[in-house]
């Protein structure tokens, strides 16, 4: 059978016309189906690099709009750090205390418009135990030149109501890193480096011990002129006008005067001495701050200062 199928093909013959026109024929459809696989493989590159771009420009833009580039902090004793996007929207949220920590818990505040964010923490039942007379609010900007002024008139709205103890302040853009690295938020950071002018002994773990009230309070001493930042202690000056113990009138010989002056520093026994005429008096320095003429007249006085007083 299979012999007969072949002696039949062979029997059919074809013309130099036929050859030509059949190979024509398969090398247009050899180049149709090349056309074909091409636009088939331009169109799968085409989708693989739009999806690729896609991903890559969507993933770019979501970190774009999930990077802070501004900052408002929230200090009492609670310490919040809110991190801002370029559309003023929270993308970040940080407690630096257990007390800040109990705030935040109950409240959501990622991609709220910021002043939404400062309300609901300001208002919120946790906060407005620490809200009190004795409390300072210190509210923190920290952005660029180019946001800090509608920032701050925002923050200023949030807290109009609030009739003492809140303060609005800014700081600068550049001192982030080093605020987040010592543990601190920006507003406390920089009453750090407010407090670090006057004094180069107060540390950052005493700094992030104390609650804005006290922070606030030494600054306010410092900047009255105060160089123990509201510690008590004075010191005592010697020779004020109306000294103690100008005693006995002019002529009187022998009439002796004495000042002593006592001063809660040691200063203890500083005496001046009056002598009229020529005649000599003597003064003698005692531990108590106390000088005696041998004159037979002796005056004395008292002048008082906040830690001492004159004899």
């Amino acid at each position: 059978m299979t012999n007969k199928i072949y002696n039949a093909f062979d029997k059919i013959k074809a013309d130099d016309y036929q050859k030509e026109s059949t190979k024509q024929y398969l090398s247009k459809k050899y180049r149709e189906g090349l056309r074909m696989n091409h636009h088939r493989t331009m169109k799968y590159a085409v989708s693989v690099v739009c999806t690729m771009l896609f991903l890559v420009i969507g993933g770019v833009g979501f970190a774009w709009m999930r990077t802070p580039v501004s900052y408002v902090s929230i200090d009492v004793n609670p310490s919040i750090e809110l991190g801002l996007n370029r559309f003023d929207r929270v993308v970040s949220v940080e407690a630096y205390n257990a007390e800040g920590e109990a705030i935040l818990s109950g409240l959501p505040l990622k991609w709220k418009k910021y002043t939404e964010a400062i309300d609901a923490v300001i208002e919120c039942e946790e906060m407005r135990t620490y809200l009190t007379d004795a409390s300072d609010l210190v509210l923190t900007v920290v952005a660029d030149s180019a946001r800090e002024a509608k920032l701050t008139e925002g923050v200023k709205a949030c807290t109009s109501h609030i009739e003492r103890g809140c303060h609005n302040t800014q700081a600068d853009i550049n001192m982030v890193p080093q605020a987040h690295e010592s543990g601190l938020s920006c507003g406390k950071y920089n009453a750090w480096l407010q407090l670090l002018q006057y004094d180069s002994t107060i540390t950052i773990d005493a700094c992030r011990e104390m609650t804005m009230a006290q922070i606030q309070e030494m600054l306010r001493a410092y900047e009255a002129g105060d160089g123990n930042g509201g510690t008590d202690g004075s010191t005592e000056n010697a020779g004020n006008e109306g000294n103690a113990g100008n005693a006995g009138s002019n002529g009187n010989n022998g009439n002796t005067g004495t000042g002593v002056t006592d001063g809660n520093n040691g200063n203890t026994g500083n005496t001046g001495t009056a002598v009229n005429d020529g005649n000599s008096g003597d003064a003698e320095n005692c531990g108590n701050g106390y000088g005696n003429g041998n004159g037979p007249q002796s005056g004395q006085g008292r002048h008082h200062h906040k830690g001492g007083s004159h004899e």
